[in-house]
């Protein structure tokens, strides 16, 4: 893992979906996300990112709880199943990591560490932005995926 970078998030408004499930769901998750948007006129202004709700060394991947939220432009309304929400400006400590998704516990165990070791007190649930990903079908190589994984933290 490459050293984690601390920056800021600006604020921003996301249509979003929580789910109780695996996490090899979440592309599934994301595809319903995207045709709500379609569907609905919304404009998607950039990637989106997901939520964890556990913390990290609760986390269970079989049995997950997260939300999938996309970056949206303009007036939205939700509905029963996709919350609309302004979130705000947060510092994160931040780190890309490559391969399949199934490495990324390893990831989240050194970032951890490396958030001890400095001192940092995490202030929310961690997020995964995925940068390089599946396409909108599902398919990609694993091993080419790229994810920033980013912690909260106080100043």
């Amino acid at each position: 893992m490459e050293a984690p970078e601390i920056r800021k998030i600006p604020a921003q408004d996301v249509i979003a979906m929580i789910h109780h499930g695996s996490h090899d769901d979440i592309g599934r998750v994301y595809r319903a996300l995207r045709q709500w948007a379609t569907e609905h006129g919304v404009e998607v202004i950039g990637l989106g990112h997901t939520t964890f709700l556990s913390a990290p060394h609760e986390f269970d991947p079989a049995s997950a709880s997260y939300e999938v939220c996309l970056p949206v432009r303009g007036a939205v309304r939700g509905d029963t199943n996709v919350t609309v929400k302004r979130l705000p400006e947060t510092t994160v400590a931040a780190v890309r990591v490559k391969g399949p998704y199934g490495d990324i516990p390893a990831h989240y165990s050194e970032m951890l560490a490396w958030l001890a070791a400095e001192n940092r007190e995490i202030v929310g649930p961690p997020r995964e932005v995925y940068l390089r990903r599946p396409d909108t079908h599902g398919r990609g190589k694993p091993s080419e995926y790229v994810t920033e994984l980013q912690f909260p933290i106080a100043l």
